[in-house]
């Protein structure tokens, strides 16, 4: 008979996630990962795989928790203007909020997005996801003539996650509201 299980995967997962999040893969051991979650190697690689599936893994969870945040936020029914600058606002006050660790999916971008292909294609998949659906409200926006339709919707997409990463980048420079 199968052992059961002695740990909640999912919470693990989310302590796996927080710690990659803060230091990084190069930064978190398999020793941090162990002290981190109060697991044995064993358990971790039976359960996960090996340290590069395991920060895989947290990567996905954090970028379905992201994902699920930017759909809330464009299901809010209000015109586009002033619910992108509420984005922004949010988004600024969240990313200077003492706990606020940034954001897993940038930071994966910039240690492993340029080197290694299988995080990278991760990454455009969910930057991809998050477009689509910010072009599909900038898109209705434009139908309504709220806003201009002199770009694609999609370029404008991507134009305003430029903007949204880059701030979560720049808050780790400036500090302040300002």
């Amino acid at each position: 008979m199968a052992r059961m299980k002695a740990f909640d995967e999912a919470q693990t997962l989310e302590q796996v996630m927080t710690l990659f999040s803060e230091h990084g893969y190069e930064g978190t051991s398999i020793r941090d990962l162990t002290a981190h979650t109060g697991l044995s190697t064993s358990s971790l690689y039976a359960t996960f795989g090996d340290k590069y599936e395991l920060y895989g893994a947290a990567l996905d969870k954090y970028r379905a928790i992201e994902r699920e945040q930017f759909a809330i936020f464009l299901s809010v029914e209000q015109p586009l203007r002033p619910l992108l600058a509420l984005m922004f606002a949010e988004l600024i006050d969240g990313l200077l909020a003492t706990d606020n660790l940034g954001s897993f999916t940038l930071n994966a971008a910039v240690e492993m997005g340029g080197r290694d292909t299988t995080i990278a294609r991760r990454l455009r998949d969910h930057f991809d996801d998050i477009s689509a659906m910010l072009a599909e409200r900038l898109a209705a926006a434009q139908a309504d003539g709220e806003i201009a339709a002199t770009r694609s919707p999609i370029e404008l997409a991507r134009y305003l996650l430029f903007g949204v990463y880059t701030l979560a980048l720049m808050t780790k420079f400036y500090t302040d509201r300002k």
